[in-house]
């Protein structure tokens, strides 16, 4: 049995995993049976990493301050990870090629140990769906990365939106795909009418710690919401539990709020819906591989994500009942129709990308 490895984020940010799913989807249809071993690049499970990186002033007992290595502090401290995932301690000798799975988040100090391995790793290593996000905006050029060496002996590097493909060009041979979360439901139906509407809302600045969207952009999509309710039944989706928290705060019991811990169980949440509205971008992805039509409210450069999920585009200064209009007034058959044949075209290309590599 082959052990493939991917990094990716569990219990994070549940967009990661619907890429992790539409990837294990992809590698799936190619090969029928595999172990899937993971890297968990969670925030978490990576605090060791982050801890090496940095000298600690600790106050003893005296008042006095000394220095303490980080390096010998958190092995001394931490000398095993407790997560059921490859630690930085791990060799690759067990792994039979590699994935990056999907989010903006495919270089930095969590992949540190894992790009130093793959210097003299000799089988396959992919990258499926890595986005741009706005850290990479202060660097300017590609070129000077010391990563550059490893995405070179990529087998296929396939980006999901036009800026990280501006971004590696022409130092890598990327190509410009959807990102695998269109792939992540197994199943999808098509969508006729238009009876109910799910609204995927990010919590605001200043009411959340980790991913937020400004507070215009917040208001926006409360009165989006509170128009569209006038005229169809809304619910909101909740990915992270500041989110929750936050609209909870903010909305109360007047429209249904659907969480869960569990990334798994989104696919049974969006499949309530006839149409998405969504201020996160996978909303729209795990909305988009179900057959449903979405709408994107653009709030962030990785927003180019969605072209991939063939989803409308609203802005945060458009008028309101404009809006709301062009939610309303959407063909939902020969939209869920298009997405659902596209979603087949995206399914092929990864295919035929990969065939050459899988079965391994």
């Amino acid at each position: 049995m082959k052990n493939i490895l991917f990094a990716t984020v569990r219990q994070g940010n549940c967009g990661d995993e619907f890429i992790l799913f539409g990837v294990l989807n992809i590698i799936s249809s190619l090969q029928n049976e595999y172990n899937p071993v993971i890297l968990n690049k969670n925030v978490e499970a990576c605090r060791r990493l982050a801890l090496r990186k940095r000298r600690i002033n600790v106050e003893i007992g005296t008042g006095k301050k000394v220095t303490i290595n980080p390096e010998k502090l958190c092995f001394s401290m931490w000398p095993a990870l407790y997560d059921n995932s490859l630690a930085d301690y791990h060799d690759l000798d067990f792994i039979d090629a590699v994935v990056f799975a999907g989010t903006p988040e495919w270089m930095g100090y969590k992949l540190d140990p894992l790009y130093k391995k793959l210097e003299h790793f000799d089988k396959p290593i992919f990258f499926l769906g890595p986005g741009f996000h706005e850290g990479l905006s202060g660097y300017g050029s590609y070129s000077d990365f010391y990563e550059k060496p490893i995405h070179q002996k990529a087998k296929v590097f396939a980006v999901r939106d036009r800026n990280a493909l501006a971004f590696l060009t022409p130092d890598i041979d990327a190509v410009l795909l959807p990102c695998p979360a269109m792939l992540c439901a197994p199943h999808e139906k098509k969508r006729s009418t238009l009876r109910r509407i799910g609204f995927s809302l990010h919590a605001k600045e200043g009411d959340a710690r980790c991913v937020y969207v400004p507070e215009a952009t917040y208001a926006f999509s409360l009165k989006l919401l509170e128009a569209v309710s006038r005229y169809c039944e809304v619910e909101v989706v909740c990915h992270w539990i500041e989110d929750l928290i936050c609209l909870q705060k903010d909305i109360g019991d007047r429209y249904p709020l659907r969480y869960s811990f569990d990334a798994k169980d989104y696919l049974d949440i969006y499949d309530r819906y006839d149409l998405v509205v969504s201020t996160r971008v996978h909303g729209s992805g795990m909305a988009a591989s179900l057959g449903i039509p979405t709408f994107s409210i653009a709030n962030t450069i990785r927003t180019d994500t969605v072209w991939g999920f063939l989803s409308e585009i609203i802005t945060p200064d458009e008028a309101i009942e404009t809006a709301c209009q062009r939610i309303l007034g959407l063909n939902i058959p020969e939209t869920s129709d298009r997405i659902i044949a596209h979603k087949k075209n995206t399914l092929r290309d990864y295919q035929r990308l990969l065939s050459p590599y899988f079965p391994l």
